[in-house]
């Protein structure tokens, strides 16, 4: 688009004095590009290897790669372009570029790795590439190497945010103005005297907004595939983070699951080995003097095996299933205070009145709360009495459990497993749990739960 054709044998010097002077400062280009390829191929060699060389120029100079490699390729093709360009005219001329081949390589090379760590060495690759552009056109072939600017704001796109981006842009816009008119004021004097200097100064023009215009788009094109390249990490982060969030809950989720059983295992089989303690206990007295007055509480000793036998299996269908639908509330407090009764000899007093009915959640709550404080009395309360009374409200179930026992210190820390385990379990179901007791005064529990969660 960019490209002119300059005549056959044009040269910027004919004399033999300027033909040596341009072959011995090739040759001194030459030595300087071999010495720099061998800096270059041992950087690479380093690279691969993990050698001490690359540890250091990385400790001086952070880089990182072409993000997008046909953007690399791109470049690719665009010096290779100019080369091919420069060849044929150098065929036409009987001469070889060494200066303008190796300002191709170079700046092929420097887009292979780009800079990553301070905002002044980016300044200075970016400067180095524009200074090469520029000097490239001073010896000429100014018809090819002002498009290269395309490549310095490409890159320029990696390294600076969007006002340094427009900064590289207007510079590329006026440094390629520039050879425009140094290529028309050395072509103008070599034109036929009947080609009007007009239709050329407009022909330069439009040139010169197609470049614009090119400018514009490959800066908005670059922004977009970084844009779409942030945003794709982005949501890499996210996903990310959002499985880490979901095994962080699954691991919750499990922990609340064990201690769910824990309390399940503590409340119903506890209870039950408990009670059967207490009935073998009993019997083992009274065999040695009245083996017929013992017999009765063999027989409740082996029905309370079969209840813990129970509550083993239904511990177990829990971990494999929902639980079937137990016993009305009502009629499952009932039989733990008769078989409180019947086991302790306590005198138990109960006084219920559901008028609702309770959500599953509430049903079990309650159930097991009674359950762990019979459990709790008879183990250490001593008590002769125990009072229970459960109601509704139009917003709340409450129950109170009451004995006439020893009591306990609450400041001593002796509440254990199971006064934890009916915390949790009313906190679970944002209800209330308040605990009265001292030493010789009894305890009493009050329980408090929404009907609705």
């Amino acid at each position: 688009m960019f490209a002119r054709p300059i005549p056959i044998g044009y040269n910027f010097s004919h004399s033999s004095e300027g033909w040596h002077q341009r072959k011995l400062e090739n040759c001194r280009v030459l030595s300087t590009f071999t010495l720099t390829c061998s800096i270059f191929g041992e950087y690479l060699r380093a690279r691969t290897t993990g050698g001490h060389v690359m540890t250091a120029i990385a400790s001086l100079l952070k880089t990182q790669p072409q993000p997008f490699r046909f953007l690399l390729y791109t470049e690719w093709i665009m010096l290779g372009s100019c080369g091919v360009m420069a060849a044929i005219e150098a065929w036409q001329r009987q001469s070889l570029p060494v200066q303008h081949i190796l300002i191709l390589i170079s700046l092929g090379l420097m887009g292979w790795i780009l800079p990553a760590g301070k905002t002044s060495f980016r300044y200075l690759y970016t400067a180095s590439e524009m200074g090469l552009i520029f000097y490239g056109t001073t010896l000429g072939y100014l018809h090819i190497l002002p498009t290269l600017y395309l490549i310095v704001l490409i890159r320029s796109c990696f390294l600076f945010a969007s006002p340094g981006r427009w900064i590289v842009a207007g510079l590329s816009l006026v440094m390629y103005m520039f050879h425009q008119v140094q290529y028309l004021q050395r072509l103008i004097p070599l034109m036929l005297p009947n080609v009007e200097q007009q239709q050329i100064w407009m022909h330069q023009t439009a040139e010169l907004l197609m470049f614009g215009l090119g400018l514009f788009f490959v800066s908005q094109l670059v922004s977009t595939l970084l844009a779409e390249r942030r945003t794709q990490e982005q949501l890499s982060q996210a996903h990310a983070q959002l499985r880490e969030y979901a095994l962080q809950i699954e691991d919750l989720a499990a922990v609340q699951e064990r201690n769910r059983i824990a309390r399940e295992i503590h409340d119903s089989l506890g209870h039950a080995l408990t009670s059967l303690n207490i009935q073998l206990q009993t019997a083992m007295k009274l065999w040695q003097h009245d083996p017929i007055e013992a017999q009765p509480f063999l027989e409740q000793a082996q029905r309370l095996g079969k209840v813990a036998m129970k509550e083993v299996r239904q511990s177990v269908n829990a971990l494999r299933a929902d639980a079937e639908a137990e016993e009305p509330l009502e009629q499952g407090i009932v039989s733990l205070m008769e078989d409180f009764r019947q086991s302790t000899g306590v005198t138990v007093t109960s006084s219920i009145c559901v008028e609702v009915v309770l959500l599953p959640q509430v049903v079990k709550t309650l159930y097991r709360i009674v359950q762990e404080a019979l459990t709790n009395i008879c183990k250490y309360a001593q008590a002769t009495e125990v009072r229970l009374q459960l109601q509704t409200t139009c917003d709340r179930v409450l129950l109170t459990l009451e004995d006439n026992g020893r009591g306990f210190q609450l400041e001593s820390g002796t509440g254990g497993f199971g006064l934890r385990g009916m915390q949790e379990r009313i906190a679970s179901l944002n209800g209330e749990f308040h605990l009265e007791t001292s030493p010789g005064a009894g305890c009493r529990i009050d329980v408090s739960l929404p009907l609705s969660r």
